[in-house]
Formats: structure tokens, C-alpha cells, sequence
């Protein structure tokens, strides 16, 4: 059980006024027989008996002051302690107030240390949370800039190739231009040539004509000169069709026509001759290579 810190001072407070109390009942003990004894002896001991209560009340004043000392030191000594007790209360209230602010500091602490600690599972959760979401943006970003590059690469291959199309569509209608053009003069001067050959044609066509009618001429020359004729001849004709070589070789001779005996004597005409006349001209000798001629006795 624990002591109270006032018991002891207490304590000791009534034990003092306990001895001064039996103190004082000792004096009263004292001073009565001596009364007593008074009343019972002569005058002359008066005086005896007077120096004895002086003595006496001198020494019970003696013992008073002393127990008065005694008592004041006790008191003082009891306030002492009682002081001391008190000091000792505030002391030990103020380590009880001291242990009690401590343990709320340290539960205050605690709490602090708990809650700082609970701050940083949260700043770490909110941090790896803005990491996450960092990331998350980040790569949102580079999801975009890679969408972006696509639709840019994308857009600029379109770009390339209407660009393309379209040069190859103003190349293409250049060219169709050009070739049209190219075509119109092409067909301009085709016409031309055309119109100049034709012209050149014509000429030579005359030429050939003339060419073709003097060697008709020369080989019918040629095969009168070779034909043997009588009066019955006179006056009738023979058509023969005369195939020639290039060099004016007789190939062939047929009777086309008229009449029987001078056709007879006109193709002996024609094969006596080993060659007749050609002309060396190629256009020519396609006019005479297979040519009909009449054969007229006299002409």
C-alpha cells in the first residue's frame, strides 16, 4: 500500500503535542502537593515553600521554554517536512505531469510518426500514381506524335502521289499535246509529202506513160519487123498478152484475141527476137514486164 506523502509529518505532529500535553500534566501534578503542604506547615516555611515555587516555576518556565523551543523547532521541523513533502508532491506532480506530457508528447509522437508515416505511404502512392500517370500521358503522347507521324507520312505520300498523278497527268497531256502536234505536223507533212509524191507520181506517172508507150512502140517495132505477112493478113489484127524478163527476155506469149493465122505469125515474130526493148527503169518494166499488144500487118 502506498504511504501518502503527508503522513509521516503527521505523524509526527501529534506524537509533539502528544509530550507537551503529558509536559503540562506533570507541572499541574507538581504545583498541587505543594499547595497542599502550604496549608499544612507554619509561616516560616512560607517563605521555603515561596523560594520552591519560584525555583519551581522557574524551572517549569525552564522546562516551558524548552518545550516551547522544542515544540518550535518540531513545528519548524514539521513545516520542514511538510515543506519537503510538499516540494516532493510538486515534484513528483511535476514528473507525473512531466511523464504524462511525455507519454502524450511520445503518443503525440507516435501519432506524428504514424501520420508522417501514413503521408508517406500516401506521397509514395501519389507519386507512383503521378509516375503511372505520367507514363500514361507519356505514352498517350508518344501514341499521338506516332498517330501524327502516320497521318503526316500518310499525307505526304498522298501529297506524292496526287503530286505524281499529277505530273504524270500534265506529263501525259504534254505529251499527248506534243504528239498531237507532232501528229498534225506529221500529218501536214505527210500530206505534203503525200501531195509532193503524188505530185512526183503524177510526173512520173506521165513519164512512165511516155516511157511505156515509146517501148510499146519499140517492141511492136520490133516484132513487125520479125513478121511474116501475105495478103490474106491485110486488114485483120492479133491481141497478144507478151511476158517479159527484166532484161527484156520472151518469157511467155499468148493469143488473146483476132484473127488465128496472123496470131500464129505474130507470136513466131515475138520468139524470133531473143530479147525485146525494156527500160532499165524499175516503175517502167512493171508497165511492160506483162503487157497486151495489137498486131496489125502494116502498121
Amino acid at each position: 500500500m502506498k504511504i501518502k506523502p503527508f503522513s509521516v509529518p503527521l505523524s509526527l505532529s501529534v506524537c509533539l503535542h502528544l509530550a507537551i500535553g503529558t509536559a503540562l500534566s506533570v507541572s499541574l501534578a507538581l504545583h498541587t502537593p505543594l499547595d497542599n503542604a502550604a496549608a499544612d506547615v507554619d509561616v516560616p516555611i512560607i517563605d521555603a515553600v515561596v523560594l520552591d515555587q519560584k525555583a519551581l516555576e522557574s524551572q517549569v518556565k525552564k522546562i516551558k521554554d524548552q518545550q516551547d523551543q522544542q515544540r518550535l523547532k518540531e513545528e519548524q521541523r514539521v513545516k520542514e517536512l511538510e515543506k519537503r513533502a510538499e516540494e516532493a508532491e510538486e515534484k513528483r506532480q511535476q514528473q507525473e505531469s512531466e511523464v504524462a506530457k511525455l507519454r502524450e508528447q511520445t503518443k503525440q509522437q507516435q501519432a506524428d510518426k504514424k501520420k508522417a508515416e501514413q503521408a508517406a505511404v500516401e506521397a509514395r502512392q501519389r507519386k507512383e500514381q503521378e509516375k503511372a500517370k505520367a507514363a500514361q500521358l507519356e505514352a498517350e503522347r508518344k501514341r499521338k506524335e506516332q498517330e501524327k507521324a502516320k497521318e503526316e507520312e500518310k499525307a505526304r505520300i498522298a501529297k506524292e502521289k496526287r503530286e505524281k498523278e499529277e505530273k504524270a497527268l500534265k506529263e501525259a497531256e504534254r505529251k499527248k499535246r506534243e504528239a498531237k502536234e507532232q501528229a498534225e505536223q506529221e500529218k501536214a507533212l505527210q500530206e505534203q509529202l503525200a501531195a509532193e509524191q503524188a505530185a512526183r507520181q503524177q510526173r512520173r506517172n506521165k513519164q512512165v506513160l511516155t516511157e511505156v508507150q515509146k517501148y510499146e512502140a519499140l517492141i511492136r517495132q520490133t516484132i513487125q519487123r520479125n513478121l511474116i505477112v501475105d495478103d490474106a493478113m491485110k486488114g485483120k489484127s492479133c491481141r497478144l498478152n507478151i511476158r517479159l524478163a527484166s532484161n527484156g527476155l520472151v518469157t511467155q506469149v499468148n493469143e488473146l484475141s483476132g484473127d488465128p493465122i496472123l496470131c500464129r505469125a505474130a507470136k513466131s515474130a515475138v520468139y524470133k527476137s531473143d530479147t525485146l526493148p525494156v527500160s532499165p527503169e524499175a516503175d517502167v518494166y512493171e508497165k511492160l514486164k506483162d503487157i497486151n499488144l495489137t498486131v496489125e500487118p502494116g502498121l
